[in-house]
Order: structure tokens, then sequence, then C-alpha cells
């Protein structure tokens, strides 16, 4: 069932027919491991999947949680700890592989061929609020993302405009994709109209 009411949820819909096809995914806002949870649980077998946080207790949370609610050996994931602009701006990563088996091996490797991309922004729940997403960086990481997507990849971004920092970081995400080219990608949103408090809004950037 489609929960209307919960845009986190609701993206889900989107992520699940990308899904069917995608071979790399990455979660640029890693946090407690929800979503990684859920985009391990549902991507192909052989799929890469990728979580970047740049907070080490967001890395440890969600290998933990990986490791305990995903029981899958069919994918690889990588926890990459690091702020997801520089990640994303040439795809090198150092991180902490895991193929199903019980050790962690640091190595070096290389994003690149994005299918799905997925930001979740603000800051880590039940962390310190000050250590939010910020709209230089963020807009900064969604073009870099770009350049690593393939050309039908899809890319979605939750914002929090509730709070006055939320608020820029989602005018300036707004602002910017609205500047994609037509020809190259379509770009939508998705937004709860009648509840106050600023609900959380959904972009969307699927290539064409």
């Amino acid at each position: 069932m489609i929960n209307y009411n919960h845009v986190v949820q609701f993206q889900h819909i989107f992520w699940d027919e990308q899904l069917k096809s995608a071979k790399t995914v990455v979660d640029a806002t890693a946090g407690n491991g929800h979503d990684l949870v859920y985009l391990a649980q549902h991507c192909l077998p052989g799929s890469t999947l990728w979580g970047i946080d740049k907070q080490a207790k967001a890395i440890e949370a969600s290998t933990k949680r990986l490791h305990t609610e995903c029981g899958r050996t069919d994918i690889t994931y990588h926890l990459v700890h690091g702020t997801h602009e520089d990640i994303l701006a040439t795809g090198n990563a150092a991180a902490a592989h895991n193929d199903g088996s019980a050790a962690n091996t640091k190595f070096n490797t290389t994003i690149t061929n994005i299918d799905l991309l997925i930001f979740n922004l603000g800051y880590l729940p039940g962390s310190d609020h000050t250590m939010m997403t910020k709209p230089d960086s963020t807009i900064q990481a969604i073009k870099g993302g770009l350049d690593l997507l393939n050309p039908k990849g899809l890319i979605t971004i939750v914002t929090y405009p509730g709070t006055p920092e939320g608020e820029r970081e989602d005018e300036a995400v707004c602002e910017f994709i609205s500047t994609l080219p037509q020809k190259s990608y379509d770009v939508a949103n998705w937004k709860l109209i009648n509840q106050a408090n600023k609900p959380p809004i959904l972009y969307i950037i699927k290539g064409r």
C-alpha cells in the first residue's frame, strides 16, 4: 500500500521501478541505514550498493543495520565515510567493503555508472542537529552525481523546508535542478499541499 502521507516512503514507488534494472545504487546520505536496507532488500542479484555519510557513527549504524536486517549474500555493498560532494565529484572512494561475509576490508575503488542515486537531506536522526546537510555542498554532490549517472538513471532528493536552514537548502535544490536541460532530464517534485509546518518535499530527476 502506498503511503501518500509519508514522502520518504512514497518515493519507494520510483525506486522500485528503477530497481528492476539497476545494477549500481548509491545512497548519498546513509544516515541510520533505513533507506540502505530497503534498497538492499529490493535490488537485483549482483547489484552493487553504496552508502555515503560524513559522520562515522552513521556509517557504523548503517553497517550494523545491514548486517542485522539484510542477510543477502548475492549483492555487494560499500560503506564510505566521507562527504558526498567530494566522493561524487570524482567517484573515488576508500570504502569498507562487505560481500555478505563477517569481515570488512578497506580498499580504494571507484563509483561509476550510477543507476539510482538517493539523497535524504537534513540531519542524522538522534544526533547533533547542527550537523545538517548544507545548500552549497548538496548542490555540488548533485552535480557530481549527475556526471556519474547512467543515461536512464534516476535521482531522488528529499528536502526538509520546515526549518530556516532546511528551507534555504530546499530553495537551492529547486533552483538548481530547475535549470537542468529538458533534452537530457525530466525533473519533477511531489509534496503535500494541504498540510501545515512545511512538510518534506520529494524531487525527482530522471535521465531521458
